[in-house]
């Protein structure tokens, strides 16, 4: 039974894991978080149910391997390319990090390459954490969302080349800098050469798999490419990693990538929680009684990353508020540092103690995020009250703006920012928008829309749009406390304006109303109305009915389906509408059965119980067509009847 150990301590990670994860999500933090715990329980500083950890490490390897494979697979240039902006940040975090933690960790540790080391693992930020709480935040598509996860991709990339650098850093003190160059020179030569060939075989064997349609097959030859690469990479001297990442990279450019993710992520998601969870186990809790060490780690290790991020953010020219937000929500140690200490550690580029004492900085300061996540708003409006930063004045294509009266203003240029501007322009109604994405206003002066870059919680920047002329003003973006500062703001200044808000979570319908908001539309609301109206359609009720119900559960606010209960006196009863008799029209195509038939010859009345009442042809009416009327493709038959001989009709003629 000997043999059976990994599968032991394999089962007992993941049964203690459930319990404690379910509490960690009862309490609103992250996932990850809760699988350091369950390490911390279950290892040597817990109840040492698992002491030797070298199997759970094999695991953690493979893990390791398919979370680099599965970024490989997502790795697109094009993405980077229209995430540029964030991309130039996060290529400066990244180099400045690196340059500033080197610099103090050398003053403390004299030693150069254990000082790049340790700037790489700080440069690294948490994408799992951040992005959980934009998800749930609904602020993916914000400014500030877009612009992190723009960040932290570069920063899961940028762990390629670390993960090559670090075995030449393993000289210590007698680092050589020009041999390192040739060294790592060489390393990225020999990962190319392996990249050309894999990339002229690989494909050609993954397409025959994939046309003999077989699943199973095909997730079993993905895995085998995957380990398979790691595997070879690993053997000439790299990292699995590495290799799993370029077989990702590979794949990546092939059209079934997408269901190449998804046969992936349940074998990923399971071997990285047991990553995580040996992570947990090394942490030694002794360190906490060095209580002043930690807090100032942490604090340390967060202020530095603030600090660095926001004058590169101010110098590519993102306002004050996003920098704070963008800043904050970056200020932790990630996963990927994670990936990297350990790998570091194999090579002995840095100590027991040192790693140690890593992790449980890196694993506070993780767990502190959420908490930094949900002040850095109001912290960011605070700091931007404070501290004016001038801005220069961006042009907007009306020439007598300042006349400008009546006139809509459009905050957000996402989706309905978009389409309401194109209906405002075809029904001739004068409109101003008001974006900080500097991608999105570029993509609408492009196309000669009256933007204006900039941020709307700001006075002069809704002056610049003339707000205090303005009639209606719609607000259409995902970052609710920047709703409600520019709410108050746009009342302030002009208390008659009619104000309309899309929202994504009803919760939020009340309070904004409270604050001024006049209409408050909640995406989830909205679309269950739309479905709704679509099946009734399907089954020929007159559209005034549906309409009136839609408008009924709009009514106050929907306060009909946020009580989770319909009054009976708001919505009529469906069989009764069914009941009612009236008209509908029916297209005749090529290919019905009722094309150069007679009225007659059909026998709609007595197939169907409908009657024609008309027939439409060529825009002309023919109102009670005799039994001899010849029917012919593409005249529209006007018939009477109730909503089930509707439908018979429309079922008989096709």
């Amino acid at each position: 039974m000997e043999d059976l150990h990994i599968i032991k301590e394999f089962f007992i990670l993941l049964a203690v894991s459930i319990p404690i994860i379910f509490i960690f999500n009862k309490l609103k933090l992250p996932t990850l978080v809760g699988f350091l715990a369950t390490g911390i329980f279950l290892g040597p500083s817990g109840i040492k149910l698992i002491a030797d950890v070298s199997g759970v490490e094999i695991l953690a390897e493979i893990g390791i391997a398919l979370l680099l494979f599965t970024i490989g697979l997502q790795f697109s240039f094009v993405e980077l390319a229209q995430m540029r902006k964030s991309f130039i940040a996060g290529i400066l975090q990244i180099v400045a990090t690196v340059l500033a933690t080197t610099a103090i960790s050398f003053f403390i540790t004299h030693n150069v390459a254990l000082s790049i080391f340790i700037g790489f693992l700080v440069s690294l930020s948490s994408t799992a954490i951040v992005m959980k709480h934009l998800i749930d935040k609904g602020e993916v598509d914000s400014v500030h969302g877009y612009t992190s996860m723009g960040i932290l991709l570069l920063q899961d990339l940028s762990i390629v080349p670390m993960m090559i650098i670090i075995p030449y850093l393993k000289g210590g003190e007698s680092f050589e800098f020009i041999l390192f160059l040739k060294a790592f020179f060489f390393a990225i030569s020999s990962l190319f050469v392996i990249f050309i060939v894999a990339s002229l075989i690989l494909p050609k064997l993954i397409d025959p798999i994939v046309k003999s349609r077989n699943r199973e097959l095909f997730t079993i030859s993905i895995v085998v490419v995957c380990l398979g690469t790691a595997y070879l990479t690993a053997y000439l001297g790299f990292s699995l990693a590495i290799g799993a990442f370029l077989a990702g990279f590979i794949l990546s450019r092939l059209d079934y990538r997408y269901q190449i993710i998804a046969d992936i992520l349940p074998f990923r998601d399971i071997f990285n929680s047991i990553f995580f969870i040996s992570i947990g186990m090394l942490v030694d809790i002794n360190i906490f009684r060095d209580i002043v060490f930690v807090v100032g780690g942490v604090f340390g290790i967060i202020t530095i990353k603030f600090l660095i991020l926001v004058p590169i953010m101010l110098l590519l020219k993102y306002p004050l508020r996003i920098t704070v937000i963008v800043g904050l929500s970056l200020a932790q140690i990630g996963e990927f540092s994670f990936v990297l200490g350990k790998f570091g550690n194999k090579f002995n580029l840095i100590s027991d103690e040192y790693y140690h004492n890593f992790i449980v900085l890196s694993s506070i300061s993780m767990l502190l995020t959420p908490f930094l996540m949900i002040i850095a708003p109001k912290l960011g409006l605070t700091v931007q009250k404070y501290f004016k930063i001038p801005f220069k004045k961006d042009k907007v294509e009306y020439k007598t703006l300042k006349e400008l009266k009546n006139h809509v203003v459009i905050i957000g240029y996402g989706l309905n920012g978009k389409n309401l501007a194109r209906v405002l322009k075809e029904v001739g109604i004068n409109y101003v928008i008001i974006d900080i994405n500097s991608r999105l206003v570029k993509e609408a002066k492009d196309v000669g829309e009256p933007i204006l870059f900039g941020d709307f919680t700001k006075r002069e920047i809704l002056k610049q749009v003339c707000i205090e002329n303005a009639k209606i003003a719609v607000i259409a973006i995902s970052d609710s406390v920047a709703v409600r500062q520019g709410l108050f703001m746009i009342k302030n200044l002009n208390s008659s304006i009619y104000i309309i808000i899309r929202t994504r979570y009803t919760s939020e319908v009340n309070e904004l109303q409270k604050l001024g908001a006049d209409q408050v539309i909640p995406e989830e609301f909205e679309t269950s109305i739309e479905i709704f109206s679509r099946v009734l359609r399907q089954y020929h009720i007159p559209r005034n009915v549906v309409l009136t119900q839609g408008e009924i559960i709009r009514k106050d606010g929907y306060k009909m389906l946020r009580k989770l209960s319909l009054e009976p006196f708001s919505v009529l009863d469906l069989k009764d509408i069914l009941s009612i008799t009236l008209t509908d029209i029916v297209i005749i195509k090529e290919g019905s059965n009722a094309v150069d038939k007679t009225i007659f010859e059909l026998g709609l009345r007595e197939k169907t119980g409908a009657t024609i009442i008309a027939v439409v042809r060529n825009g002309k009416a023919f109102t009670n067509p005799k039994s001899d009327f010849k029917i012919e493709p593409n005249d529209m038959l006007v018939v009477f009847g109730s909503h089930a001989d509707i439908d018979s009709v429309i079922s008989y003629i096709s």
